[in-house]
């Protein structure tokens, strides 16, 4: 196996790197930019390509690190020179890997592999990939490559269907970024109460963290505390007064899911007043 990276990004050299750790052949990187070739390279040791077509022949195996929007053109470049039997991988978690389209008419097998981390920086990503899980979808001959080799690198790796990507994207895109806004959002209350914003991470700090581990340790219904999870009326109703309403329309949006979730846990509960409230 040999690897060409087309991208030299925070996903690109952070994977050229962490395979290189681990003696994984990564032979360089080609990109757009000659000065994002020349950093990857010297970061990883690598070869400096400045041709996609120089790239592409000189690799079994090419991993596709570009931004979503213009990997249909980058395949369609790829797909100008001999690529029988090579496998091609690209690392959206949105696209599936028919964006790789009559690939099968070329002789090429392609995957779609999505790590489950954040690639924070460009040159230290790599130092924590290995906690990375990993999910796959794609031709066979390309998963039963790619699947053995970063599982015995100590990932895990669950194999899904390419018409699940989006839905799928969605949903660690909302327990990533969006949980983040959410944060945000308790942070600004904070602040408006006369609390720092370092105040306020130091108070909001160990409940998440706390709230977080036994969500993920017991599942969020076994998790689900506080005052929805009581049919504390009065609480939420006084909490609903002091909002904006942005804020109030988060609040409620979140409070009618919390409801769905609180009826599971207590069935013997009426929350109807509740979800009237919620509205």
């Amino acid at each position: 196996m040999q690897i060409g990276i087309i991208g030299a990004g925070k996903v690109g050299v952070t994977l050229g790197k962490y395979l290189k750790e681990h003696q994984i052949p990564v032979t360089g990187f080609y990109s757009k930019s000659r000065q994002s070739i020349q950093e990857a390279c010297r970061f990883t040791g690598t070869k400096e390509f400045y041709t996609l077509k120089e790239l592409v022949c000189a690799n079994d195996t090419l991993f596709v690190t570009t931004p979503d929007g213009v990997i249909g053109e980058i395949w369609d470049e790829i797909a100008k020179n001999p690529i029988r039997n090579k496998t091609i991988c690209h690392f959206s978690g949105s696209l599936s890997c028919d964006v790789f389209s009559n690939r099968k008419e070329a002789g090429a097998f392609a995957c779609s592999i999505h790590p489950i981390y954040p690639f924070d920086h460009k040159f230290s990503a790599y130092l924590q990939f290995h906690k990375a899980v990993l999910t796959m979808e794609g031709d066979k001959e390309a998963v039963d490559i790619m699947a053995p080799l970063l599982k015995q690198l100590g990932h895990k790796v669950f194999e899904m269907e390419g018409r699940d990507k989006r839905k799928y994207h969605a949903a660690a895109s909302m327990a990533s970024n969006h949980m983040l806004a959410l944060l945000e959002t308790s942070v600004r209350l904070l602040r408006q109460c006369g609390f720092s914003e370092k105040d306020a991470y130091e108070i909001l700090g160990p409940l998440v963290s706390s709230n977080l581990e036994n969500s993920l340790q017991k599942g969020v219904k076994e998790a689900l505390t506080g005052p929805i999870e009581r049919n504390d009326i009065s609480t939420v109703s006084g909490h609903i007064e002091e909002l904006t309403a942005e804020e109030r329309a988060i609040y409620k949006s979140l409070g009618r899911l919390l409801i769905e979730i609180a009826e599971e846990k207590h069935p013997d509960r009426d929350y109807g007043e509740l979800e009237n409230i919620l509205r």
